[in-house]
């Protein structure tokens, strides 16, 4: 049985296509790691670490994977917990499939964080990031290093230094939420919400916090089609902007093996 917070949807009946989306979680220095993406679909964007689930490939062996070539991190399958699913819809293109995108955070791995020609990876504070509007703007890389490899004074961890046994030198700032896709300001901070202790909650959000203690969440938004102004006035215009009717549900399981085409996107889970 599922708990949701949100709106009904028309059915749709589209393909998916399965994503994989990793959140690397340091619970014991109270951080959390983002990786700035530098080029391609998402660029000058924050998010987690993942890609495409390729052919013959399971989801978690394809979150393990795009977590590697994205940030260094290397990370055992037991290691990996699922922790939801987003299933993004924009009526603006009928063309365009379902994005089915298997969410996971990880709390153990070997290896530390390195920026790639893709990936900027950057550690922001837990307990600060709870509500999108405790966001402050985040550093940037900067443009002459924009196109590869950052130099190490960037990187939030030496090369060389395993992550786990460094003293946090610096305050870190709340996720920069107006620097992230649009349904990542509704579902991340519910799931950081639900992984904190209650005792660090904000009041206002703990009997919400309460409610959800299903093992997983389902977040489906269809966008109609826009400008994203909270990251840039000067936005460019795309399918994947816009955020229109939404649900986010808490459930027991997911229908993975359910989710195709033949299924109506509005009656999900």
């Amino acid at each position: 049985m599922a708990t949701t917070d949100a709106m009904q949807l028309p059915p749709k009946l589209k393909t998916h296509k399965q994503y994989t989306l990793v959140i690397p979680l340091d619970l014991q220095r109270d951080r959390v790691l983002l990786g700035y993406k530098l080029r391609g679909f998402g660029q000058g964007k924050y998010n987690g670490f993942g890609g495409k689930v390729e052919q013959g490939e399971s989801i978690v062996a394809a979150a393990i994977r795009e977590l590697h070539e994205e940030s260094g991190l290397l990370v055992r399958e037991p290691d990996m917990i699922q922790r939801g699913a987003l299933l993004l819809e924009t009526v603006a293109d009928n063309s365009s499939p379902i994005l089915e995108i298997h969410v996971f955070t990880v709390d153990k791995w070997e290896g530390t964080e390195n920026a790639t020609d893709e990936m900027h990876p950057t550690w922001f504070s837990l307990s600060e990031s709870l509500t999108p509007t405790s966001a402050t703007p985040a550093p940037i890389p900067t443009p002459n290093v924009i196109s590869g490899s950052l130099p190490s004074s960037f990187l939030s961890t030496p090369p060389g230094t395993e992550a786990h046994d460094l003293p946090l030198a610096l305050p870190l700032q709340p996720i920069p939420y107006h620097q992230m896709w649009e349904e990542s300001r509704v579902w991340l901070p519910r799931l950081l919400q639900n992984l904190m202790p209650p005792d660090l909650v904000p009041q206002e959000q703990q009997e919400e916090q309460q409610q959800k203690k299903k093992r997983y969440f389902i977040h489906h938004v269809q966008f109609i089609g826009g400008v994203d102004r909270d990251v840039s006035s000067n936005g460019e215009y795309s399918v994947w902007h816009g955020m229109g009717e939404r649900r986010l549900d808490w459930v027991d399981e997911l229908p993975v093996g359910e989710w195709d085409s033949r299924r109506t996107f509005g009656r999900y889970p």
